[in-house]
């Protein structure tokens, strides 16, 4: 078996670095290097099949006259501004023409995203800005929370004011949030707990999904960023946060980011603490002269689109690791139930919610409990009653 492993480990290294080859020639081209003077190497990337490559100078960089420098050490090649950069290879199925029209609309909106040095849509190549390795993540502590949401509301702040009629981007309307709403029953119910269809009422996510839709149209539209959370900003260097995974953006409830920060489905903040920052984020887009609705159905709409983004969740992560093999993200999924029940037990005196809450309690949690990833979540104290 040892054997077998150290003469497959080159094999699988010239795999890929063959598949590597034609990202790496372009790089070198747009650099005007040759290919030899650069390496690239794979670095974290999302829950996307995009690829991420940081650019460095290469080790047996050669010297081509007597006037090129001599070969040096690898280090993070840079662009005229002094930012190191980022390589990536990203499928035609992850809207790439849509990644730069957002990354345009954000940047001129004042939002710190990453700059684009060259494209290929048609190869799904981009040189762009390396951000580093700073997530957000790893930052947040009870002590740092309130000035890095700060910052962050801020930067949604902004993109509220962004005017849907530049922004041409697509709307959460009905037909988006069934879309959305059909990963539970299809990964997360079927697929990861084994119901049948047949187990599954139609009619109680019907009635659901139409609530939801009436729900989101009822509040302030404005750009969405869809997944802005704490694994998609990116702590800079002088202080500022980054945004990335822009891509999927929308025009849609004014509350859906917030929900995506602070009810984040990696970090977990006491409910008092959460609608406290959302109070403080209410109050900056009034004092911007957006029309917001009050404090109470302010709350309600946040909830709401929450429901709606995490019951998407259990199904995106269910087919996160049975479809594609990434397992981590069962590590998450309780969580993400705990914002969902949490939610329809707050409003279960909504019919459209009672139904549905019913059936979850009755049905699916006994399914649930089962599931070798459950675990129950026991929210946090308020940051005020922690010394």
């Amino acid at each position: 078996m040892n054997e077998w492993c150290v003469g497959v480990g080159p094999l699988l290294q010239r795999w890929v670095d063959v598949q590597e080859q034609p990202l790496h020639d372009w790089v070198a081209s747009h650099l005007a290097v040759e290919p030899a003077a650069i390496s690239l190497t794979q670095i974290a990337g999302d829950a996307s099949p995009r690829q991420y490559f940081r650019v460095t100078r290469s080790h047996d960089a050669v010297k081509t006259d007597e006037s090129s420098p001599p070969a040096i050490a690898p280090h993070a090649i840079q662009n005229d501004s002094g930012h190191s950069l980022v390589a990536a290879r990203s499928p035609g199925s992850e809207n790439n023409k849509a990644f730069l029209a957002v990354q345009r609309l954000m940047k001129d909106a004042g939002l710190r995203v990453p700059s684009q040095i060259a494209s290929d849509l048609e190869q799904g190549f981009f040189l762009m800005e390396d951000m580093g390795d700073v997530l957000l993540s790893s930052q947040l502590d009870r002590a740092s929370v309130d000035a890095w949401y700060g910052m962050a509301l801020t930067d949604l702040a902004t993109l509220s004011t962004i005017p849907p009629s530049v922004a041409r981007l697509p709307s959460m309307d009905y037909e988006q949030i069934a879309k959305e709403l059909a990963v539970f029953p299809e990964w997360f119910l079927g697929g990861l707990l084994g119901m049948p269809d047949s187990e599954v009422p139609s009619g109680f996510i019907h009635e659901l999904t139409v609530y939801l839709a009436d729900a989101f149209s009822a509040q302030f539209q404005c750009v969405v960023h869809r997944d802005f959370h704490c694994r998609n900003l990116m702590c800079l260097g002088d202080g500022a946060l980054g945004v990335i995974d822009f891509q999927d953006a929308v025009i849609g409830p004014i509350t859906y980011d917030p929900v995506s920060l602070l009810k984040d489905c990696y970090v977990l903040w006491h409910r008092d603490d959460q609608l406290r920052w959302l109070e403080l984020y209410r109050q900056r887009l009034k004092s911007l002269g957006l029309s917001i609705d009050e404090s109470s159905a302010f709350q309600v709409g946040f909830d709401m689109s929450g429901l709606q983004r995490h019951l998407r969740v259990l199904g995106v992560f269910a087919r996160l690791n049975l479809r594609d093999g990434k397992s981590a993200y069962l590590n998450d999924l309780p969580l993400v139930l705990h914002y969902v029940r949490e939610v329809l037990a707050l409003y279960n005196a909504i019919p459209a919610l009672r139904a549905f809450s019913g059936w979850f309690e009755a049905d699916i949690m006994p399914k649930i409990t089962r599931q070798t990833w459950y675990a129950e979540i026991a929210a946090p104290l308020p940051l005020e009653l922690v010394p």
